[in-house]
């Protein structure tokens, strides 16, 4: 069997895995032994075997009617759950997310329907995360997911990659626009609504096939608290008094409520763009029934969606001040997630933008087309080399320099090596100091400090121990310079170098996240 790069979407909704095969992008679905064939859904099995769909998020779930779906255990790993806290459970989580990921990836065994036993061996690997997740450099579900796939699963480091679901969506825009030959030089606004967040990134696209991300905001708990607001008002409407949300009750309820709504969409949809009509004359009209006697009026719907229209229009007006001040505009919209089909997501996005669906800017038929796997597509086209995306390393890294002042004291000296914003591309190459800053040191020095201004966390210091570096040929007139470089799986390195015969003595610091993470 050949091997593939592939692209996962790692999202709360669904894990979609994307493969490129005879220069077309599909996508690879787990054939379950009864022959049914199934797009893997973020969900765990809980010891009682209740069945409370993806958006649960706080307990191990599964679905006991379909033979062998049991199998599937997956524990969410981007989302801090109020039920699961100690260190004994975070271990557990890792665990299961990790059998999910080798089940669904790499299992070899014959019975199996994992990527591997069905397409063949994974070659490169390129996971999308939350673009909040990815730019923040000491994330704990980044910082686990890196160990997880290095430690648990055995990928090289070089044989995987995370990228921002920002990116990995322009980079299939760009894929998708270019072969229907239409332009693709500007930027692009990609509004993200998934179901637990809004995320909004402004790519700055180019002809080169680059993508680069300017500039990202982001509102939390979207989706996920908009179905629980509504299964909570139904349940009030009837009751008078709300619902433990820990009760089986509430997850019977919500389960069926987002089955409902799924499977009504279309007529729902109608109904919802009367209401926006006719709001006071449709206020009671029951959108959605379920649960045995439950019924979601379109007053309960416009309540419920109130608190995600709020910060939908923050966030973007955030983006236009900030647009505003850097002189930038948008060229393009590009509107992804599950939550973005919801007319209501959709009318106030483009409100807010203030921008109609007749607008060039933004078309729907592409939208309503492509939008559903942009996210792991455009990870498979980046694990191909078929798009090339710009990081950025967005913290300042340097080293911790001891300097006498005019009184003769001892005082601590910030010296920046790699600025802020600075392409993660560049950092291949080694970043030095213009100044040698070594030969105030003897030949066989025992640490040096690390210093990372990580901007909300503040200044971070790590002493690292060399205990294992000498420098050759020391003297007094030797002169030493101090670099360091970032790979692209994010493994941070310190460089020390002769500045006359150019002999250099590289330290493997680890990934970059996860020193931030240790301190």
């Amino acid at each position: 069997m050949s091997s593939h790069k592939v692209g996962l979407d790692f999202g709360t909704a669904n894990s979609v895995v994307s493969y490129f095969e005879n220069g077309t992008l599909h996508l690879f679905e787990y054939e379950f032994k009864n022959g049914q064939k199934h797009i893997p859904s973020l969900i765990v099995y809980d010891g009682d075997g209740i069945v409370i769909g993806d958006a649960a998020r706080s307990k191990i779930i599964r679905d006991p009617n379909v033979e062998g779906y049991g199998r599937f255990q997956k524990q969410l790993l981007f989302h801090t759950s109020k039920y699961l806290n100690s260190d004994q459970e975070q271990r557990a989580r890792i665990t299961v997310t990790a059998d999910f990921l080798r089940e669904l990836l790499f299992s070899k065994e014959v019975q199996s329907s994992s990527f591997s036993q069905q397409k063949g061996n994974i070659k490169n690997l390129v996971i999308s995360i939350p673009e909040t997740y990815y730019r923040d450099i000491a994330n704990q579900e980044k910082v686990c997911l890196n160990r997880l796939i290095m430690n648990e699963l055995g990928i090289g480091a070089n044989n995987f990659q995370l990228i921002s679901e920002s990116v990995a969506a322009a980079t299939y825009w760009i894929w998708e626009k270019q072969r229907q030959n239409l332009e693709t030089h500007g930027n692009l606004l990609v509004c993200n609504m998934g179901s637990s967040s809004f995320n909004l990134s402004l790519c700055s696209i180019s002809t080169t096939e680059k993508v680069k991300v300017l500039y990202s905001d982001n509102y939390g708990d979207a989706g996920f608290d908009f179905d629980r607001q509504c299964v909570q008002l139904a349940y009030t409407e009837k009751h008078g008094h709300f619902l433990a949300e820990e009760s089986r009750e509430f997850i019977r309820l919500l389960k069926d409520f987002e089955l409902k709504k799924v499977n009504s969409h279309q007529e729902s949809t109608s109904r919802l763009i009367t209401y926006l009509k006719m709001p006071e004359a449709m206020a009671e009209y029951n959108l959605y029934c379920f649960g045995g006697g439950y019924a979601v009026k379109c007053q309960h719907i416009s309540e419920a969606f109130a608190p995600i229209q709020k910060g939908i229009q923050e966030v973007i007006q955030h983006l236009y001040i900030w647009m505003q001040s850097h002189q930038q505009s948008f060229d393009f919209l590009f509107i992804i997630g599950d939550l973005c089909q919801f007319i209501l997501t959709q009318n106030t996005i483009l409100q807010a933008l203030d921008i109609q669906e007749s607008d060039p800017r933004f078309d729907p038929s592409f939208n309503n087309a492509y939008s559903s796997f942009a996210i792991s597509h455009g990870a498979c086209l980046i694990a191909n080399s078929l798009i090339d995306p710009v990081e950025r390393c967005v913290y300042t890294l340097g080293i911790v320099a001891e300097n006498l002042n005019a009184n003769a004291e001892r005082e601590r000296q910030l010296i920046p090596i790699i600025q802020g914003g600075t392409d993660l591309d560049d950092l291949l190459e080694t970043q030095f100091l213009d100044q040698p800053l070594l030969t105030a040191f003897t030949g066989n020095f025992s640490t040096i400090t690390v210093w990372v201004d990580a901007h909300l966390q503040g200044d971070i210091f790590r002493e690292v121990k060399l205990d294992a570096i000498k420098l050759p040929n020391y003297s007094c007139r030797n002169h030493w310079r101090v670099g360091m470089r970032v790979n692209h799986s994010h493994i941070f390195y310190l460089v020390i170098e002769d500045c006359k015969n150019k002999q250099r003595l590289e330290y493997e610091l680890g990934i970059l996240s996860n020193i931030v993470a240790q301190l």
